[in-house]
């Protein structure tokens, strides 16, 4: 298996913990467009961080379950406000009972972490949590904005200058971090085109109802923008 991607404290507190509430914001009114109440109250949010979404879409009127296996992230996620309920492991052991949700939805680019027979199998247990009509929102890494957009810059984070220097191979996305003062995170993630990802979700009963980019699904996705969306369906049981 691959290994799974960490993200250290000072990740945290360099790219997670200065997030514009605007940005929080744009994103969950698309999962609250996608998934509207009352129809998909009961939500799965999975790797919750500090419970940014959790805690905009408990206050919407939803019933939020956050699963984060940072230990720090999720303790400041239940320091920060009442409301979700959070779950402290890591989402290769955690299964959800039958049906029990309406929507799983799994944020800034946190699925894709493992090979591929992994992340397939990992959705395919998310799928089985979701009940019948239910909805898994992804939003991902874009492969095609990645591939036109390898090498080195340097950025400038809320608590100092990093570099960042990535390639794409093999449909998989590689990331180097190097801090300034010393030390540096690797990360990866399998890359999923529109394609892909409806050949994927149709064999453990899932269908791609959207693939957009920007958070709105009227925008097809496109070289210019690294973040892809996909809003995928459970099938429905015909009743006899």
């Amino acid at each position: 298996m691959v290994q799974t991607n960490l993200y250290s404290g000072h990740w945290f507190s360099l790219f997670h913990v200065g997030i514009a509430e605007e940005r929080t914001n744009e994103e969950v009114e698309f999962v609250c467009t996608c998934a509207p109440l009352p129809d998909f109250r009961k939500v799965l949010d999975l790797c919750c961080g500090m419970g940014r979404h959790a805690r905009a879409l408990a206050n919407r009127g939803y019933s939020v379950t956050g699963v984060e296996r940072d230990v720090g992230a999720i303790t400041g996620a239940r320091e920060l406000a009442r409301g979700p309920v959070y779950i402290e492991a890591d989402l290769r052991d955690f299964q959800p009972a039958p049906a029990v949700y309406d929507v799983v939805i799994i944020m800034s680019q946190s699925f894709g972490y493992f090979d591929a027979a992994t992340n397939r199998e990992l959705l395919g247990r998310l799928a089985s949590g979701v009940r019948d009509g239910g909805r898994i929102i992804l939003d991902l890494w874009n492969p095609e904005f990645f591939e036109q957009h390898q090498g080195a810059r340097t950025l400038e984070a809320t608590g100092g200058i990093v570099r960042e220097t990535k390639r794409v191979e093999d449909r998989r996305l590689f990331v180097r971090l190097d801090y300034e003062g010393g030390g540096g995170e690797d990360f990866e993630w399998q890359l999923f085109t529109p394609l892909e990802m409806r050949s994927m979700a149709e064999s453990i009963g899932l269908r791609v109802t959207i693939a957009c980019t920007d958070f709105d699904a009227a925008t097809r996705p496109n070289d210019e923008n690294p973040r892809i969306q996909f809003v995928l369906q459970k099938w429905e049981r015909q009743s006899h």
